[in-house]
């Protein structure tokens, strides 16, 4: 069982639906109010177990229910916590995320807790870190968090799996050290600077980004799947197409996913398939945690699309 470390945000998530988006100014009458646990970190960490890895996660949780609750959540999933720490300075973080009917969302994080994670607190589980098959890592940590996650990782020789989002401007040094990065369009559009509005666009963004130091892209498009780029490979790798419900959380079932797929060897388009299928499961489920499936949900449905 390969062992997957992943350090990131824990984030309650309060999910409102409604037919459309309000516009600013406007107030609509929703449908349904849910509290879900979720967080970037959290989902990817619960993704990677539910499909086979031995998981443990890294991260800061207030002291209030909703970080009780997120222990409870992961204890009682077989993840490792040892490297979870409490604070009593902010509490847990939430997200207020909106939903319309075509299953698309609105998302706002108050990052609370997540931001207390400091780089020192990535010092601490320097030895997770060496023990670990793979890293996964997010930016809804400070970033000067992030870029010590990274430094870590290469001093340890672990791959260091980064899933740029909330995108926002990375340095060379962090780029250098990241064996995989996995925006999806926008993100790679930020953060290469490339529109990503076409293929050509995408192909162009991924060279920009490999010029600066990345080992392997993989960037998720949506329905069309994703495209590989890097050390690994390059081309298109197609997705599934199925009816969206609720499209919080498919990045990070994907990253989860792919990350688990890559530690047990998988060929790189064979491992992005695997992700894609997660991927395209958990989108027909509304809420976060809730809608990330087991290994044997996504074999089958790898059978069914053959």
């Amino acid at each position: 069982m390969k062992k997957i470390l992943v350090i990131g945000s824990f984030v309650t998530d309060n999910v409102a639906t409604m037919e459309r988006f309000p516009e600013a100014g406007e107030t609509v009458i929703g449908g349904q109010l849910r509290i879900y646990p979720g967080g970037k970190g959290a989902n990817q960490c619960v993704a990677a177990r539910r499909l086979g890895a031995e998981a443990a996660m890294a991260g800061m949780l207030g002291e209030d229910e909703n970080g009780e609750n997120f222990l409870r959540l992961f204890r009682a999933e077989g993840i490792g916590v040892e490297h979870v720490f409490r604070t009593a300075d902010e509490p847990t973080a939430v997200a207020q995320i909106q939903i319309d009917a075509a299953g698309r969302n609105r998302i706002c994080v108050i990052p609370g807790a997540n931001y207390c994670f400091a780089p020192a607190h990535v010092q601490k589980v320097r030895a997770a870190v060496s023990a670990a098959d793979m890293v996964i890592a997010q930016l809804e940590l400070r970033m000067e968090t992030t870029e010590a996650i990274a430094a870590v990782c290469a001093e340890e020789g672990v791959p260091l799996m980064l899933n740029p989002a909330p995108a926002a401007p990375l340095s060379a040094a962090v780029l250098s050290r990241v064996a995989w990065l996995t925006p999806n369009e926008t993100e790679l559009a930020i953060l290469s600077g490339v529109s990503t509005d076409t293929d050509a666009g995408v192909e162009k963004a991924c060279d920009a980004l490999l010029a600066r130091g990345v080992k392997n892209i993989v960037a998720t498009l949506g329905s069309r799947g994703a495209y590989v780029a890097g050390q690994a490979g390059r081309g298109f790798a197609g997705g599934f197409r199925v009816k969206a419900v609720d499209t919080v959380a498919a990045g990070d079932s994907f990253n989860g996913a792919l990350a688990v797929a890559l530690c047990e060897g998988m060929p790189v388009f064979e491992a992005v398939r695997f992700a894609n299928a997660m991927g395209a499961l958990t989108v027909q489920v509304k809420g976060a945690i809730p809608s990330l499936h087991t290994r044997a949900e996504v074999e089958a449905f790898l059978r069914e699309h053959e």
